[in-house]
């Protein structure tokens, strides 16, 4: 028994000051997470603002252990493992307060307790396949898929986010400590983490005892099935009352839609928000929309601000990434929704429609990753989408300015998708094609044109914006690793069976329609058809 009192040795860490401590568990957060320090503000969420989960900070932990000799179990109230400062306040009295109250020794197994058994009880290769079922459950991947030895990161593309989400279902099934005592190797596989957690459920001294999952450090938690004694397998907790808030996929994830006040940006950024994501709204003509988008994403329970200013304005720009940096420190998504041109026949345009089109599609693209970048760079990467149109291969009538500034575009997130590689951000485009709404709907000549489209796509009907929001949720998952530089097609056969020029189908809905093509030019600043 050390001078403590609570039955470890310790590791001889010098005694250092209440503030000199502060600052050094702030800085093993930031050796841990690589986080610049300046970010890592002592009384921000970890969760929420920092987007430090359950596992990393599991890894944190086992470095101030290592760092202090701290004990394998402390009592560590919850509420004050949710920031850093509170963090450091409550380890503070295991290594700065010596002199104080040390928490009491962790009491022996009482030997008249009656264990908790069940009937019948599980071998080491249940609870194996158990742990292996979860997994499936929180990835939704097929079971025969998740090897017990595959590598989680490597082989399957379960990342540390996910793996966070999997360990808080395995503690509510298995009523786990908040800080499991994990080496960091025993990670790295499904196998391996079954067999470090087999010692928080199994019996304490391999006599056939079980303690119920309920119970922390071998005490027993006063439930008995008055059966008498165990069998010397595993037991599982029967279903909590209140079960656990559901863990979603982008929770902890901060996202930057821009031209999301209405339409398609709009839907977006209300998808991602509902998936858990943090998200920046972003509007510049439609300044009210903007807001009102924000009202609809926290009325539903979600997270959102909204940064006003045009992407084709350079100080705008310039604003809006301050206000995300001062308010988040980083960010993990960017969709580059905003888009601004002009739709009419050649002999309509000027200049300006094309610089107009121009500065916002392709320059305002590039002024904004390049700001997405950096602050990506602070979380270990993050995606980028952009968004393009099947028109730019081929003609579509009143499509000239826009399909030209979109071909920029997707040549752009080529090469934007090899140079951000290095900082392991992910960048592809989507092309939908023409999408259901008022936007559609003020395209010249819409009806001949929504008619030829409808005849030409191979499904029953056009895009509608969630279409589009579920395939940009997809790419920006954990589970899609390989995607890059990609320009993904979504337009139901139109461009393939159209080869990019309108044929038959279309002449056919134009005989029937008998519009005239002349004369038509609409000024849209987000258009419906990309």
């Amino acid at each position: 028994m050390n001078g403590n009192g609570n039955g470890h040795k310790s590791h001889g860490a010098p005694a250092v000051s209440r503030e000199d401590f502060y600052n050094q568990v702030r800085d093993v957060f930031c050796a841990v997470t690589r986080y610049p320090v300046d970010i890592l503000e002592p009384y921000a969420s970890l969760e929420e603002d920092l987007g430090i989960d359950s596992v990393k900070l599991g890894e944190v932990f086992a470095v101030l252990r290592e760092k202090y000799g701290l004990p394998a179990t402390m009592d560590l109230p919850r509420e004050q493992l949710k920031t850093i400062a509170g963090i450091a306040d409550a380890l503070s009295r295991y290594v700065v307060d010596k002199s104080a109250a040390s928490p009491a020794p962790v009491a022996p197994l009482a030997e008249a307790a009656t264990p908790v058994s069940l009937t019948p009880a599980y071998t080491s290769e249940d609870f194996d396949e158990r742990v292996r079922a979860i997994f499936a459950e929180v990835t939704r991947y097929p079971i025969d898929i998740l090897e017990p030895t595959a590598s989680l990161e490597e082989d399957l593309g379960i990342d540390s986010v996910k793996l966070g989400e999997v360990f808080a279902v395995l503690r509510e099934r298995y009523s786990l400590p908040e800080v499991l005592d994990v080496p960091r190797e025993s990670m790295k596989t499904i196998g391996a983490i079954a067999e470090a957690l087999r010692k928080y459920v199994q019996a304490p001294n391999g006599n056939g005892a079980l303690h119920a999952p309920g119970s922390l450090n071998g005490h027993s938690n006063g439930l008995s099935n008055g059966a008498g004694h165990g069998n010397g397998g595993f037991v599982e907790q029967a279903p909590p009352a209140v079960q656990a808030r559901e863990t979603k996929p982008f929770e902890g994830k901060i996202a930057l839609v821009t031209g999301s006040g209405r339409a398609l940006g709009k839907d977006v950024a209300v998808y991602l928000a509902s998936l858990g994501a943090t998200v920046i709204v972003n509007s510049f003509h439609s300044r009210e929309l903007g807001d009102k988008t924000v009202e609809e994403i926290v009325a539903a329970g979600g997270k959102a601000i909204h940064a006003w200013g045009s992407v084709a304005n350079p100080q705008h720009v310039e604003a809006i990434f301050e206000q995300i940096e001062q308010t988040y420190g980083g960010l993990d998504f960017f969709v580059s929704n905003a888009s601004n041109g002009m739709l009419g026949r050649l002999e309509d345009l000027t200049p300006e429609h094309f610089e107009k089109a121009y500065r916002t599609n392709v320059i305002g693209l590039h002024q904004c990753a390049l700001r997405a970048v950096n602050l990506m760079k602070r979380r270990g990467g993050g995606k980028i989408i952009t968004l393009s149109s099947p028109a730019c291969h081929g003609y579509v009538d009143y499509f000239g300015c826009m399909a030209t500034v979109k071909a920029a575009v997707e040549s752009l997130t080529k090469t934007m998708a090899i140079e951000f590689a290095r900082y392991n951000i992910q960048v592809n485009c989507i092309s939908p094609g023409p999408i259901y709404g008022d936007l559609l709907n003020k395209w010249p000549e819409s009806k001949r044109l929504i008619a030829e489209w409808e005849q030409a796509t191979v499904c029953d009907r056009l895009c509608v914006d969630r279409d589009v929001s579920h395939f940009i949720a997809y790419l920006l998952g954990d589970a899609v690793k390989l995607f890059t530089g990609s320009v993904l097609v979504m337009d139901g056969g139109i461009s393939v069976r159209w080869g990019g020029v309108s044929g038959g189908a279309a002449e056919e809905a134009k005989a029937a329609t008998n519009s005239s093509q002349n004369g038509h030019s609409v000024d849209m600043d987000l258009l419906a058809y990309r």
